[in-house]
């Protein structure tokens, strides 16, 4: 009896297994709700999406069910929490309305792009007289190996396009060349000034600007391919994505006049730090709606190299001048960058390496001034902000102008009219300085003429020192600066000391030797005589801010920064504090003995050392006054008798100098 009972068992189970699949329904994401279009195999697909249907409206017509649904862990986006909603699924699905014993089941492969873009991979039919039980996790390939790629995936674009900010996308002006037809273009390439992108987004802004950027192309005489052709794209979102084992941005938009779909839809994609040497960004753009024929920056139908430029706007000719001993080439420390500064009678242009491969380039325009107040334009190459920002600007001294820039003020729709003298007043107040009130410990900062002159040093003499380093790297240490001018001789060197001096033979400069040979011969003059030193360190500027006496040397041999900021006090009629810093700014909280603090590195201790004849006399100045010239006494002639007329001379030159 249960030998019969076999065959009913089995057939029951498998009616129910039939009747299981053909009943039973699934949600399918509301995120992937709405009317869709695809291009598959060079046809035009437009595919609805609702509550639990997969309809495909183009011919071949079809309607899909979804049956059972399996949501993939969710995975973090690389461009800035873009896809914080992204759902990937892999849906089984089924004819609807069919329920025959050979009825077709798919599994449906689902990425999630943005509001949208949706991709997917559409697996064979699987049919049940296989003689195995259809279930999501073993007939679907998308669970048990994994979801496709870009390679192998259809891109969906949203036929009712979701309103998106461009900021993921694209943003800023740039001046581009491009290239029609792929790697079989015979047309060329066509680089005219007049190919803009204007990508300009005004933070909360409601309006339609935010959500599209315009593409100007200029035609090239000598291209064939190249037109004259303005479009306004909408943008459609961006999403990371790993193409040909690269991870790539990929993004996509919307002609907002193009009535044909194939037409409409465009595919773009960029590379993140590309590395390139002239500071240009490269992109790809599909000719249809199709991100597959793109393959690297360098392969796609339509090759775009983007070159930043500055906005245009009416406030950037100059209305003022700035003071003429600031012109030339000078150069800053920033708190993270270093710039190299253009500075001309009323222009500044600052040019920023934030990487190898990365330039920031700022101009600045004088328009108004007060004082030693310089209230300027400032736009950035590849920005779309124009803003005024104010300068205060101390006398140069030596090589060192001393600054600080106060807050911006962004240039808006509003300001109409006489608004200069209102933008004056806001930006040029001492108030706008500083960025909190309470902030009392601000200093200022520094540029520094490159290549520098060098100026009398304000310690001099001839000094042992002790050395304070952070770090072994910090630490002055001997070594031998290429070849040497005669060679060396072997000494009986029986005291060996560090040393510093600056001596009148040259005022300029201060040469330290971590093992000098101090050793004197019977006369009483130095042994080593052929001891070179191991550090000439020429003197840029000096001053005295907030009871502190700062001081810029330069080094070209410095591998770190060849400009050095300096802290430096008397502590006795013999001794000299010193503290360096990392590079050519100094915190504002270091001292004369900082050498721990961040930004710092070294502190080093000088007790005066000057021997018989070492003609090297102390000096000493605190920089109290750095606008003050030194007094100079020029001989014209020299004679050869001293007669009354000379001590006279003499005496008269002396108290002239005293009265001075």
């Amino acid at each position: 009896m249960a030998i019969k009972m076999i065959p009913f068992s089995v057939c029951f189970l498998y009616l129910s297994l039939n009747f299981r699949l053909a009943v039973a329904v699934c949600n399918i994401p509301s995120i992937y709700h709405g009317d869709w279009y695809s291009q598959e195999a060079g046809v035009d697909v437009k595919t609805n999406v609702a509550f639990d249907k997969w309809r495909r409206d183009s011919v071949p017509q079809e309607q899909l069910e979804c049956i059972s649904i399996y949501t993939h862990p969710q995975q973090s986006s690389i461009i800035g929490g873009m896809n914080s909603s992204m759902v990937n699924t892999t849906m089984l699905m089924g004819i609807f309305g069919e329920t025959d014993v050979n009825k077709c089941y798919y599994c449906i492969d689902v990425l999630y792009r943005t509001p949208n873009i949706i991709q997917y991979k559409r697996q064979d039919c699987i049919r049940l007289n296989s003689g195995k039980p259809i279930t999501i996790d073993k007939s679907c390939r998308g669970i048990t190996e994994g979801l496709p790629t870009m390679d192998n995936a259809i891109t969906m674009f949203r036929r009712s396009v979701v309103k998106l900010n461009c900021i993921t996308t694209i943003e800023g002006v740039y001046q581009f060349s491009y290239e029609v037809g792929g790697p079989t273009s015979l047309g060329g390439i066509c680089n005219e000034p007049r190919s803009r992108i204007a990508a300009c987004q005004d933070p909360g802004s409601a309006y339609v600007d935010n959500r599209m950027f315009l593409i100007n192309y200029a035609k090239c005489r000598d291209v064939s391919t190249s037109v004259d052709q303005q479009i306004r794209y909408q943008c459609m979102g961006a999403w990371y994505a790993v193409k040909n084992g690269v991870g790539y941005t990929f993004a996509a938009v919307a002609d907002t006049v193009e009535a044909d779909e194939r037409e409409r839809f465009k595919c773009m994609m960029t590379l993140k730090d590309q590395k390139d040497p002239n500071n240009q960004i490269r992109w790809v753009m599909s000719r249809f709606p199709s991100c597959t024929s793109l393959n690297s920056i360098y392969d796609g139908d339509r090759k775009l190299v983007l070159t930043r430029v500055i906005p245009t706007t009416d406030y950037l000719p100059p209305q003022c001048v700035l003071p003429r001993n600031m012109s030339g080439t000078w150069f800053t420390q920033g708190q993270q960058f270093k710039s190299d500064v253009f500075i001309n009678e009323t222009h500044i242009a600052y040019k920023t390496k934030i990487n190898e491969f990365e330039l920031l380039e700022t101009y600045y325009s004088c328009q108004q001034t007060q004082g030693t107040r310089y209230m300027m334009t400032r736009v950035t190459a590849g920005r779309c902000e124009v803003d005024f920002v104010c300068f205060d600007l101390m006398p140069r001294h030596h090589s060192v102008i001393r600054y600080r820039v106060g807050k911006p003020s962004r240039l808006s729709d509003e300001d109409t009219g006489n608004f200069m003298v209102k933008k004056f007043r806001e930006t040029c107040s001492w108030m706008s300085f500083t960025y909190n009130r309470d902030e009392t410990d601000w200093k200022y900062e520094v540029l520094i003429l490159n290549p520098p002159t060098p100026v009398p040093c304000p310690i001099a003499g001839r000094f042992n020192f002790e050395q304070w380093p952070v770090r072994d790297s910090e630490k002055i240490a001997t070594r031998i600066r290429g070849v040497t001018p005669r060679p060396r001789i072997q000494v009986d060197c029986r005291i060996i000391v560090s040393e510093i001096k600056s001596c009148p033979v040259d005022m300029n400069r201060i040469s330290i030797d971590a093992e000098y040979c101090e050793t004197v011969d019977y006369r009483g003059r130095p042994i080593g005589e052929y001891d070179v030193s191991d550090y000439d360190l020429t003197c840029v500027g000096f001053w005295m801010e907030d009871y502190k006496s700062y001081l810029i040397t330069w080094d070209e041999e410095d591998a770190i920064s060849n400009f050095r900021c300096w802290v430096y006090e008397r502590l006795s009629w013999t001794d000299v504090m010193m503290s360096r810093s990392q590079n050519a700014r100094c915190v504002p909280d270091q001292r004369a003995d900082s050498f721990q603090i961040p930004g710092t590195g070294l502190a080093l201790k000088l007790t005066e050392s000057e021997r018989l004849f070492d003609d090297c006399p102390q000096r000493f100045d605190p920089g109290l006054d750095p606008y003050r010239k030194p007094t100079i006494i020029y001989i014209l002639n020299k004679s050869a008798a001293v007669t009354p007329s000379i001590i006279i001379i003499s005496i008269l030159s002396l108290l002239l100098t005293f009265i001075h």
